[in-house]
């Protein structure tokens, strides 16, 4: 550059003027207008496209797989069966716990563990045991000339032990305690059905764990496996997503995830058309970091405001979340601003023939600018290097 010779340079709106003399044996100090207009800070990341609700379904049941109902690209409604494994064993098993939930109900409500007929033998039965063991343990007599002396009191004693026994299954019933003779208490038998109810219910739940069903509206994005295959119960099977409403899923780094809020808007290039830019808006903030090469990042979701008809899953991209703005605001480059450990922030001015440090107050702190709330005017100039 010429002696004296003065070159400028634009950015944005600010001019930056530098001023060289050739015997000088430093750089020249380079300055900038300050200027009037918007500041934007902006934080970005990359990322790929998925669906903003997207399901992982599986078996909770594991067998062979004898139907899948669907393809990749299917659409389903909420509900829609999409595959099923063999149910021969679970449909047996639901068949056997309700039979055994029947003769549970119906003991309860004859009020014994035994029915009709039976109960009355079993009482019978029980009775006549109970009499014949009485015999076969009482003493015997002496032998003696008179029969009715040594026959009455084997006889009498019998009576009164014959009404307890017979007894007995009455005062269960109406007690509900415990057992006497072999009776089923009341309580038990409630304690059976409540236990063929639990058996029942799980054995219909398994049943419908061989088959998948949808959760949502949405496209079939994965089907892993077919007809005959084993699934194994808890394994990813069925993917399918809601291909309405598109997101752009990125990691940024922990500086600039602590800038980024819910609502802030955005604008997301794809790979394949890197002179496209689509509006978006930020939708989640991931609270728990994930770390790679002692990188800490947190991922954040992005949806798009219009859905391009391009759009695949799991396309690249990247995209710009405008994280603060001021507009018509005062502002000087970055370069031009120092910020000391205890935040006090100042510029150098061209004041007077010579340089000064000023003291400033900023607002926000843009990709390039900063903005200035007080500390300077329109106009004037500022050094930014040198």
């Amino acid at each position: 550059m010429a002696t004296g010779a003065i070159g400028v340079a634009v950015i944005g709106a600010v001019t930056a003027v530098a001023v060289g003399t050739g015997g000088g044996s430093g750089a020249a100090p380079t300055y900038a207008t300050v200027a009037e207009g918007a500041v934007t800070a902006t934080a970005g990341a990359a990322g790929n496209v998925r669906s903003a609700d997207s399901r992982d379904l599986a078996f909770s049941t594991s067998g062979t797989v004898t139907k899948v109902y669907v393809k990749v690209g299917a659409k389903v409604r909420a509900g829609a069966r999409l595959a099923r494994v063999d149910q021969t064993r679970a449909l047996e098993d639901v068949a056997a716990a309700r039979a055994t939930l029947a003769a549970a109900e119906a003991a309860e409500s004859s009020g014994t563990g035994a029915t009709g007929a039976n109960a009355a033998a079993a009482a019978a039965g029980r009775a006549t045991i109970s009499l014949a063991a009485y015999r076969t343990t009482s003493p015997s007599p002496t032998p003696s000339a008179s029969p009715s002396a040594t026959k009455r009191p084997s006889t009498r004693p019998s009576t009164p032990r014959q009404t307890p026994t017979s007894r007995a299954p009455a005062s269960s019933r109406s007690s509900g305690g415990g057992t006497s003779g072999g009776t089923t208490s009341a309580a038990q038998l409630e304690a059976r059905v409540i236990q063929a109810k639990n058996t029942l219910t799980q054995a219909e739940r398994t049943l419908a764990g061989t088959v998948i069903t949808a959760p949502i509206d949405g496209t079939v994005l994965a089907v892993n496996g077919r007809a005959g295959d084993t699934a194994s119960a808890s394994s990813t099977f069925i993917t399918i997503g809601d291909l309405e409403e598109l997101q752009l899923q990125a990691t940024f780094s922990q500086n600039d995830v602590a800038r980024i809020r819910i609502g802030q808007e955005a604008e997301i290039t794809l790979s394949t058309d890197s002179t496209k830019t689509y509006a978006g808006s930020v939708t989640h903030v991931d609270t728990n970091a994930t770390t790679s090469d002692q990188l800490v990042k947190y991922g954040v979701m992005i949806a798009f405001d219009d859905v391009p008809s391009t759009v695949l899953i799991g396309q690249s991209g990247t995209v710009s979340v405008t994280t603060a703005s001021a507009t018509d605001v005062l502002y000087v480059p970055s370069s031009a601003v120092r910020t000391a450990a205890n935040g006090t922030s100042t510029v150098r001015v061209r004041q007077g023939g010579r340089t000064v440090t000023r003291t400033v107050k900023v607002g926000v702190r843009g990709d390039a600018c900063v903005e200035i709330t007080s500390g300077l005017s329109k106009g004037e100039r500022v050094v930014t290097s040198g």
